[in-house]
């Protein structure tokens, strides 16, 4: 096995988690995870990912997103600080509630999302939401301005992760600016809880980046990193317990998820977690 970001050859055996092999680069320390038993397809399939009863996805994903709101708006605003084209289009877009908030914020937004269940909750709500992989989007060269992947990098196997970075590339016009929201394997709450850590979700979370080494991922592929910071979210009550349920297993933490969604005017409630396991990056293409 080879680390898709350093090319290194030397893989620790780092964690083995709900029957899925955690691998770690010696060099870079990259994680991965092995998936290559399962078809990541099927997951993603799944027709309850936005509304789960079983504590595996979002209890109400609009208003479980609905919290992020001013994250988001005030990341479009750094975004254009660095790119003050219109055209942008979200990866991993789910039913799109983030297009909503760039098309209100000057933006021509549009999706890409794998989930059809997804994708016709989307477009119901009037949104422009494309049902297809990224690696066969359908899209001309130089077709955006901004690409915004938000919560996507951890989701990508890591034998397609230069695959789907070279196509991002592509996807951006000149000056284009690519905008992520990913798990940090260097934060302190991440060092704290080590193998522990709540974010290791396999089949889920498979590819696992720190700072520096999506920083050397993205250069070697042809863009200058602008910016990298950490990310406090914001998050819905029932949000918060559901995840607590997925990451803990007790079933307690579900039961207050399940009583909060009924009595939505509490679950709803928007609480930030100053967790600090997050990073915004920021990266510009570069034109060779």
């Amino acid at each position: 096995m080879i680390c898709p970001i350093c090319s290194h050859s030397e893989l620790k055996n780092y964690l083995l988690k709900d029957n899925f092999n955690f691998f770690q680069c010696l060099n870079c320390r990259f994680i991965l995870v092995d998936v290559s038993g399962i078809n990541l397809s099927d997951y993603y399939n799944n027709p309850n990912y936005l509304h789960d009863k079983v504590g595996k996805g979002y209890v109400d994903y609009e208003a479980d997103k609905a919290p992020m709101r001013l994250v988001y708006i005030d990341l479009l605003k750094k975004v254009e600080s660095y790119q003050s084209g219109g055209r942008l289009l979200d990866l991993g877009a789910a039913s799109g509630y983030f297009l909503d908030v760039a098309s209100q914020n000057g933006y021509s937004a549009e999706g890409i999302e794998l989930n059809p269940s997804a994708v016709k909750e989307g477009r119901e709500r009037g949104r422009k939401i494309k049902l297809a992989d990224i690696l066969k989007n359908g899209y001309p060269d130089d077709s955006f301005d901004v690409v915004t992947a938000f919560d996507f990098f951890e989701h990508l196997p890591q034998d397609k992760l230069k695959d789907y970075i070279l196509t991002i590339k592509k996807l951006l016009g000149k000056n284009g600016v690519l905008a992520i929201i990913t798990v940090n394997t260097a934060s302190w709450w991440a060092k704290i809880f080590g193998r522990r850590w709540h974010t290791f979700l396999p089949p889920e979370h498979i590819s696992y980046f720190s700072d520096k080494n999506i920083r050397l991922f993205l250069e070697n592929s042809g863009f200058e990193v602008l910016e990298i910071k950490t990310l406090h979210k914001r998050f819905s009550l029932q949000y918060v317990f559901n995840f607590l349920y997925r990451w803990q297993g007790i079933f307690l933490w579900l039961s207050i998820a399940r009583f909060l969604e009924k009595y939505s005017h509490l679950g709803r409630l928007a609480i930030k977690l100053p967790l600090g396991d997050n990073m915004v990056v920021l990266a510009r293409k570069k034109y060779d």
